[in-house]
């Protein structure tokens, strides 16, 4: 797994132009609690960068968000054989982010998810969370004192960075999409069936 993890981060290394250090530093990990655009919701956001980072530049800054049914550590920030992927990129010298949209992890649970399902429209929809990721946005921008930074969208995720995107280009360097959901309209390549 952990060369599964160094292949994807290299891939995505290599798509910013980053050259691959050779001896990783230590790394730090803080976490924080930010305040929602939404009254009474607040966003866990974890960061992960080298121990001796004083200041850093818009394009070594990389915000992850998670998919639809998972929080964004278990996807980015899970180590295996002792190495996540966030890891791997903050020992590349990035700072870097997760944060887990309201509903999902350590963000702020809404009451309606206190109720069984069908007593509720759906709850977190994509422009909802474009909205989260926004405010996470925000407050890497201005604890940075940065204009810009680039975005990684998982699954679900990739609607989210790619609308939020579409919405606030200038606050993006680039975005990257894994493993983005899609429509299919023609027939199933596997049989179904038994």
């Amino acid at each position: 797994m952990k060369t599964i993890f160094s292949a994807l981060a290299t891939a995505f290394l290599f798509s910013l132009g980053v050259p691959v250090a050779a001896a990783p530093p230590k790394i730090a990990m803080e976490e924080f609690m930010v305040p929602a655009a939404d009254s009474g919701i607040r966003l866990y956001v974890r960061n992960k960068h080298p121990e001796d980072l004083k200041t850093v530049s818009a394009e070594r800054i990389l915000l992850f968000v998670h998919g639809a049914t998972y929080p964004s550590e278990t996807a980015n920030d899970l180590p295996l054989n002792g190495l996540s992927w966030m890891d791997y990129i903050a020992q590349q010298g990035y700072d870097v982010y997760l944060v887990d949209v309201r509903g999902y992890g350590r963000s702020t649970r809404p009451a309606e998810m206190d109720v069984p399902a069908e007593q509720n429209e759906p709850i977190v929809r994509t422009s909802t969370a474009v909205k989260d990721v926004g405010a996470a946005v925000d407050f890497i921008l201005n604890r940075r004192g940065v204009q810009k930074l680039n975005l990684m969208g998982w699954s679900w995720g990739t609607s989210t960075m790619g609308w939020y995107t579409a919405q606030h280009n200038d606050k993006v360097v680039k975005l990257i999409l894994y493993a983005p959901q899609w429509l299919r309209n023609t027939p199933s390549l596997v049989p179904s069936g038994g």
